[in-house]
């Protein structure tokens, strides 16, 4: 692990974002952003207990929130009675891989959810006797593993090796995602233009804080917004494609995913962009 200083600048954000949370709890109508709002306050919650109180309760924070992702998005697919062995299997692979993660077993995590458990998940969800939709289950049940539990997961390692690093990325996706929404009857070069030029100026000025190189920190300040922008557009073909619709969602029936979306895609990016070029070690 990194030398983790706790600092005072991710507990301001958290005690922040949660008076925002008890004031739009005391609306009578609640903002459109309350999903981003309180999965923003979740992550900031999990960065504060690991700087303050101890990283492996803030892991087990992010594993129940992976869980919960996991539930919402097999509860809006249409999965089949006779899969019930594949979910289980797919819910028990949640604590194995936080459980990796904390005792730092790097070689195991990076082919846990995409070697054992997309070999694994077919031969449970065949158990069930019926082949009619066993393509569609098995590939539903490792999509959802590979976005709401690999990706989050490596958000957890990012914490792991530097608190800073992942309070830098959850903010600055936070703004891209405030940016898409806001700018959404906008061209979209307009929405990454805009949000690469708040990145880059956010990692530019956070330089000497994080640690990060100054080359690396303007190449993050560039491709992050990016992959957050390629993260967004795909993930709403995706529930297209599902019939999820944004504006009928609700907690526990797809809320809590469609605001996590943008932070899967740049979480694993960051991650292993950071792990190479700051070259931190043979995990």
């Amino acid at each position: 692990m990194l030398d983790n200083i706790p600092t005072i600048y991710s507990l301001i954000i958290f005690i922040s974002l949660s008076l925002l949370q008890i004031v739009n709890f005391l609306k009578k109508n609640r903002h459109e952003l309350t999903g981003s709002l309180q999965i923003l306050w979740i992550f900031f919650l999990v960065v504060t207990i690991s700087e303050w109180v101890s990283f492996t309760i803030a892991l087990w924070i992010l594993a129940f929130l992976s869980f919960y992702a996991l539930r919402e998005f097999i509860s809006l697919v249409d999965i089949r009675l006779e899969d019930r062995l594949g979910i289980l299997i797919s819910y028990l692979a949640i604590p194995v891989m936080f459980y990796i993660i904390q005792i730092e077993w790097y070689g195991l995590f990076i082919i846990s959810i995409p070697v054992y458990s997309f070999l694994l998940i077919p031969f449970f969800v065949a158990l069930g006797r019926n082949s009619k939709g066993i393509v569609f289950s098995a590939g539903i049940l490792d999509f959802g593993l590979f976005f709401y539990v690999f990706c989050i997961g490596h958000l957890g390692y990012l914490i792991l090796y530097s608190e800073r690093m992942a309070t830098l990325l959850i903010v600055t996706i936070a703004i891209s995602g405030f940016i898409f929404r806001f700018l959404k009857k906008k061209h979209i070069a307009l929405q990454l233009v805009l949000s690469v030029i708040i990145s880059s100026i956010i990692y530019s000025i956070s330089i000497e804080w994080s640690g990060i190189p100054t080359s690396h920190s303007l190449i993050l300040g560039i491709i992050l917004p990016l992959v957050a922008g390629i993260g967004n557009f795909t993930m709403k073909e995706f529930e297209k494609d599902l019939g999820i619709r944004p504006d009928r969602l609700q907690p526990g029936r797809g809320k809590y995913i469609e605001a996590a979306k943008l932070y899967l895609f740049t979480a694993p990016v960051a991650f292993h962009y950071l792990r190479w070029f700051l070259k931190w070690g043979d995990l």
